[in-house]
């Protein structure tokens, strides 16, 4: 019998300080558009209530095809390094979306990662691929939405130690993604993992 298909993905996650940060952040141009637009659902938008995240890429799968794409990752990611990331400026796509941005050093970094975890999992038919690293703040706002949110929002500064890459599963029953699973960094160098220890 074949298991259900749910949806998985990868993302770095600030820490427990970077996240109730966001959701400060998050409330606060709720509660503005709710105020300006009273008729607009009480100021709800796009991934207002997501936990502050990174996203990489996400995939379909059985729990099956989950613990492959796991087990991979955590082979490949024992050679990744931790480092600290820092975000210090609001930024905006077109299409609505508002998030913080990372320095150049931290983008390059979280870069470098999020294509590690991508060409790791290159068989297993995936979604949503991101090649901007960012923190949401609001997705598909309307543009006089974005404005409010340029206004009201003028400097940042948020870090966090990049340890590894976090595995989220969409509950349907809650509209939001949860943490399932967490595949640290193993700070690990090629060049010495196959010398044996001698013990003299």
């Amino acid at each position: 019998m074949e298991g259900s298909v749910n949806t998985y993905s990868f993302v770095f996650q600030p820490d427990e300080a970077g996240i109730v940060m966001v959701d400060g952040l998050k409330r606060r141009l709720r509660a503005s558009l709710a105020e300006l637009f009273p008729d607009e659902n009480k100021g709800w938008y796009t991934s207002c209530n997501a936990k502050a995240h990174v996203t990489i890429c996400a995939f379909k799968a059985e729990e099956s095809k989950l613990a492959r794409a796991i087990e991979a990752l955590q082979e490949t990611l024992v050679y990744e390094r931790s480092q600290y990331v820092y975000f210090d400026h609001f930024s905006s796509f077109s299409g609505g979306a508002f998030f913080i941005a990372p320095t150049v050093h931290a983008r390059s970094y979280l870069k470098d990662r999020a294509r590690k975890v991508v060409q790791t999992l290159t068989e297993f038919d995936l979604i949503d691929i991101s090649d901007e690293p960012h923190i949401s703040i609001g997705r598909q706002l309307e543009p006089e939405w974005l404005e409010i949110a340029k206004q009201q929002f003028r400097s940042v500064d948020l870090s966090f130690m990049c340890k590894g890459v976090h595995v989220r599963e969409f509950k349907s029953d809650l509209g939001q993604y949860e943490t399932i699973d967490f595949i640290p960094f193993g700070n690990q160098s090629k060049e010495n993992s196959g010398q044996l220890a001698f013990k003299f």
